[in-house]
């Protein structure tokens, strides 16, 4: 088996509470919610497992697989193409109205593949750091951690 190598973002600083976003992000279903419209396609979510077509990576399945209230999410993922995905989410708390967020990405790559991927990777991560700051939908996470 290949060594996991990690790849971590920066921080980003986000307009809503730590467990607003703890339980919009443990909630696989609402992931629809942020994905850009026409990225994905065959989309199935429940509530800790999700499934979709991308186009470049085929068929991705990903489950919740740990989760500590409010501070760190852990998920796996698995295509064809990368194997399997380690992504954790770590949320730290600045105020009721604000959160830092930081997201590692673990993937088991051969050499030749940690090659082909080179720091495309870190710039992915890069690009979602910006995504996840410039997000105008925080008003959908706010309140998520009040039941009905």
């Amino acid at each position: 088996m290949s060594p996991m190598t990690t790849y971590t973002s920066r921080m980003a600083e986000v307009p809503c509470g730590d467990s607003d976003l703890y339980a919009f992000l443990t909630d696989m279903r609402n992931f629809m919610k942020v994905i850009p419209e026409g990225s994905v396609t065959d989309w199935e979510a429940t509530e800790d497992r999700c499934s979709f077509k991308a186009e470049t990576a085929g068929r991705i399945t990903a489950s919740l697989s740990e989760a500590l209230p409010h501070s760190m999410i852990t998920y796996e993922a698995e295509s064809f193409l990368t194997g399997k995905v380690k992504v954790r989410v770590n949320i730290e708390f600045i105020s009721n109205m604000r959160s830092l967020v930081r997201i590692d990405a673990g993937l088991n790559m051969n050499p030749l593949l940690r090659m082909l991927i080179g720091d495309s990777a870190g710039r992915y991560l890069e690009n979602l750091m910006d995504i996840i700051e410039s997000y105008n939908g925080y008003d959908k996470v706010r309140g998520c951690n009040q039941s009905p």
